[in-house]
């Protein structure tokens, strides 16, 4: 089960194990080389080589073959193979002579050292390329709200991202089709028309309450007021812009005066000198909350003077009254920003120069910035507003390659083909890993100075940004795709079979999953909580269904459970019923679950044409444990099932909806079970502590999936030492979840990147 070091320098073995007609290289050590002819080579010869010769060696591993090429360099993942079947107990399988503890450790502890010496000393590191980038939907929405502060999620139009490795933030496979430039193309014109157009809402066209209504407007006298009923819309921190048109009577010594609120705060007064021959617009920010709201514009500075002839009276007019918004902070700096007609091209330059850095998320050259600057100026020649001017300059940068991907260039020919990322590159893959979204300022700040991995600042940005409520996004998107949470959505339990379930139970599983993963990551907590923990959260619905009589109310709490029946995430209602069939469970699916998940071992594929249980049932009989075992004499079936199927006995208690149980049907529940090293249980409370024993292993798995989710690629050969490098410093930090995340960002994988030979 473990994934284990991977390089094992040129190691000639033909004449170690005693095979006529080949000779052992200069390169083997002597001392190795006595070592394995000694103690090894028979163990190997007595165990093995029966299975693993010839033209069709079993599982494909022909060890003559593998010997007969002289450079086990180049074969260094069949030994890590053989490895990780020897640690696990597969090898050799039931059935055959087996291997006493001593001489198993003997032939791991043999290949353990000579794959470590070789493959994972203090030499360099290969850190692995990875491909360009493009932003997935949920980046896209994260980024677009933390560059412009809109909440709205136009990506969740876009097609579904495709997956590789388990995760959907892969540089391999997320493609680009044609479809897609489209939905960029519309998102943008959408999140401008959002970002500077606002909603516009003209107050005067509405009921009005107050005042007297002329043909050019409404008419105010007598210190009285005019009120106005809207509804506001709300997207997040927000900012409204009111605009009013007025003029006034202007006599006196004073000019007009008039007040304008929001319920019953003031928002702003303001002198009105305009006269009826040109009446100006006034404009005033506010903060506003969604929902139905009073605007009201009282007239302060009432006159009246009959004395003369003709008399003088003061009085306010209103022309238009709009509220526009909401806009985020960002853009209420934008349009707050003075210019004259002057200055406008220069004030759009400022602004789209902010925007532009950002959303590229690295410092911009000015010919990119003239590029986009040509746009705003022929807005502006065809007589545009600012506004709009503005916004085809930002709909330009949001279409950008350097927008919509995650750009690291290679270094340029003769220069050295791995390079360490700049601040802004590590900055960005910080952010997406912990964030799902681009730097904030913090980080940018960081970046610009280039102390980001100077005095600290590097762990102490791991920990303010996991305390974060962005970070919620690593809850959602990491363990939603590694516990295959994202599937509890589209489970379909038999409502018949299953009447208790319904869409708030569902609601209420995964709540519970995603809240128990948070604790962990926020609390820093041992992942090994993840296997054994003896809590979890619960609402009224899921503790009902648990069998938890005390606890009522919507509000999910953490909970104590009896860890003889549960614990960790592998008893979680979600993850038993994603794993589990419509109308029954699935021993099959939830042990290849464990193997996936927790401990980074996934079964082959099952061979073709063998039939699935339910198409077998009918020569089959018997509880579900006695029909898969007849399901299994095929020996094509065997190999992957005593794998399997222990695991998924171990937790028959539990029903297709997580829901405890004793009885199947008219049977009596068999939760035993033995797995292929000898190890026997009892129930999931025996098996847990089974995969306790294992936590090794487990770690090794969860630093791998964290690895591969921070980097957007596949686990490569070269980064098996990195995958034990973050093991090894999460166990010297009590395995606490900040430390695998630490060791992550720390690692040469994550802050440097390999070039093609040659590429510019």
């Amino acid at each position: 089960m473990p994934r284990r070091p991977t390089v094992l320098a040129s190691l000639t073995l033909a004449a170690v194990l005693g095979w006529p007609g080949l000779a052992c290289g200069d390169e083997v050590a002597a001392e190795a080389k006595k070592q394995f002819a000694d103690s090894l080579a028979p163990l190997f010869k007595a165990h093995c080589t029966a299975c693993h010769t010839g033209e069709e060696p079993t599982g494909g591993m022909a060890f003559d073959a593998l010997f007969k090429t002289l450079d086990v360099a180049s074969d260094r993942e069949q030994w890590d193979k053989i490895a990780q079947k020897l640690h696990s107990g597969e090898m050799p399988p039931e059935g055959e002579e087996p291997l006493v503890d001593g001489d198993r450790a003997k032939l791991t502890g043999w290949i353990d050292a000579e794959l470590t010496k070789t493959g994972c000393g203090d030499g360099p590191r290969d850190p692995g390329r990875v491909t360009i980038r493009r932003l997935n939907r949920n980046e896209y929405n994260n980024t677009i709200r933390d560059l412009l502060g809109v909440d709205f999620r136009p990506a969740d139009d876009f097609p579904s991202d495709d997956v590789g490795y388990g995760f959907d933030n892969i540089g391999d496979v997320l493609s680009m089709p044609p479809i897609l430039l489209e939905k960029y193309l519309a998102a943008a014109e959408n999140i401008t028309s959002r970002v500077l157009g606002g909603q516009q809402v003209n107050l005067i066209t509405n009921e009005v309450n107050g005042g007297e209504l002329l043909n050019e407007g409404v008419r105010i006298i007598t210190n009285e007021s005019v009120e106005v009923r809207t509804q506001l819309r709300m997207h997040g921190k927000a900012q409204y812009l009111l605009r009013v048109r007025a003029w006034g009577d202007q006599v006196g010594a004073d000019p007009v005066r008039m007040a304008v609120y929001l319920d019953k705060d003031l928002i702003r007064e303001f002198e009105v000198k305009a006269t009826s021959e040109k009446s100006e617009t006034y404009e005033a920010w506010f903060d506003g909350k969604g929902g139905r709201r009073t605007v009201s514009i009282q007239f302060l500075n009432d006159f009246y003077d009959d004395e003369v002839d003709p008399p003088q009276d003061r009085n306010l007019y209103l022309r238009d009254l709009e509220v526009t918004g909401p806009y985020p902070d960002t853009v209420q700096r934008i349009l707050a920003k003075v210019y004259t007609p002057d200055t406008r091209l220069a004030a759009a330059r400022e602004i789209l120069h902010d925007l532009m850095w950002r959303a590229y998320r690295r410092p911009v050259e000015d010919a990119e910035l003239d590029r986009v600057m040509k746009l705003v100026e022929l807005a502006d020649r065809d007589g545009e507003n600012f506004g709009s001017a503005v916004s085809l300059g930002l709909q330009a940068i949001l279409c950008s390659p350097h927008f919509l991907f995650r750009v690291e260039l290679d270094p340029r020919p003769g220069e050295s083909e791995i390079r360490t990322l700049n601040d802004f590159e590590v900055a960005t893959r910080l952010s997406y890993f912990l964030w799902s979204s681009m730097p904030d300022d913090e980080l940018f700040e960081l970046a610009k100075a280039g102390t980001l991995r100077t005095d600290g600042n590097l762990e102490k940005q791991v920990r303010r940004m996991l305390a974060d409520e962005k970070a919620d996004a690593l809850v959602e998107n990491f363990a939603g795709q590694w516990l295959q949470l994202r599937n509890l959505k589209v489970a379909a339990p038999d409502r018949e079979k299953y009447p208790n379930f319904d869409e708030q139970l569902r609601r209420s599983m995964q709540r519970e999953t995603e809240l128990f993963f948070a604790e962990i990551m926020r609390e820093d907590r041992s992942v090994l909580d993840f296997l054994k923990a003896d809590y979890t959260f619960v609402d009224e619905r899921l503790a009902v269904h648990y069998g938890m009589l005390d606890v009522k109310g919507k509000e999910f709490r953490k909970v104590s459970l009896d860890p003889a029946q549960r614990g960790g995430v592998l008893t979680q209602a979600s993850v038993l019923t994603v794993t589990s069939n419509p109308t029954r469970t699935s021993p099959v699916k939830r042990g290849k679950w464990v193997l996936e998940n927790l401990f980074g071992t996934p079964p082959p594929p099952p061979p073709p044409d063998v039939p699935e249980l339910e198409e077998a049932d009918a020569a089959v009989s018997g509880t579900l444990r006695e029909r898969m075992e007849q399901h299994r004499v095929n020996p094509n079936c065997a190999v992957c099932h005593n794998r399997m199927d222990p695991l998924g006995f171990g937790l028959e208690n539990f029903d297709g909806i997580g829901g405890w149980r004793h009885m199947d049907g008219p049977h009596e529940i068999d939760a035993s079970g033995e797995l292929p090293g000898g190890e026997k249980f009892d129930g999931p409370g025996e098996l847990k502590q089974i995969l306790l024993a294992r936590q090794g292993d487990f770690v090794n798995c969860l630093a791998e999936k964290l690895l591969t989710y921070a980097l957007g690629r596949g686990i490569e050969y070269s980064d098996r030492c990195t995958v034990d490098d973050i093991a090894r410093a999460a166990k010297e930090q009590d395995y606490k979840f900040s430390s695998l995340v630490l060791a992550i960002v720390e690692s040469d994988a994550f802050q440097k990147r390999r070039a093609i030979r040659g590429e510019p």
